[in-house]
């Protein structure tokens, strides 16, 4: 059975191409585009992974994480965080940012917007292999 994957962001672009690529190897992926939308759908959908963006409008993807984190029913989904956040900041900070990000989620991850193929399909191996 095809791995669930949520992506949650509010451009709906980067949506599009995300969704297209892991559909293209074998995922099954459903879409919201802010956060409340977002949190509904994962209590409903069960995704194996939530692809969250962190700035969105209705709700930001840290509440939406630490609500999800606090439901027994998705405490355990592993979410990769996305950002626009520049790669020399993310690079600089990596421990800080990882620590707020591992205090909301079950995973340490995050990506930049502008990944490329590769990079999304490798962070998303690294949840379901370790």
């Amino acid at each position: 059975m095809a791995k669930r994957i949520l992506i949650v962001d509010d451009e709906p672009d980067i949506v599009v191409i995300m969704k297209f690529t892991l559909e293209n190897h074998g995922f099954e992926v459903m879409t919201a585009y802010d956060g409340e939308d977002g949190l509904s759908k994962a209590k409903s959908y069960k995704p194996d992974l939530i692809i969250l963006d962190v700035l969105m409008p209705k709700m930001l993807g840290d509440e939406v994480a630490k609500q999800l984190k606090a439901l027994p029913d998705c405490s355990s989904i592993p979410i990769i965080f996305l950002t626009n956040i520049p790669g020399d900041y993310l690079g600089a900070h990596r421990e800080g940012i990882q620590s707020d990000f591992s205090a909301i989620s079950t995973t340490r991850l995050y990506l930049q917007k502008s990944c490329s193929e590769e990079e999304l399909l490798s962070a998303v191996d690294n949840v379901f292999t370790g």
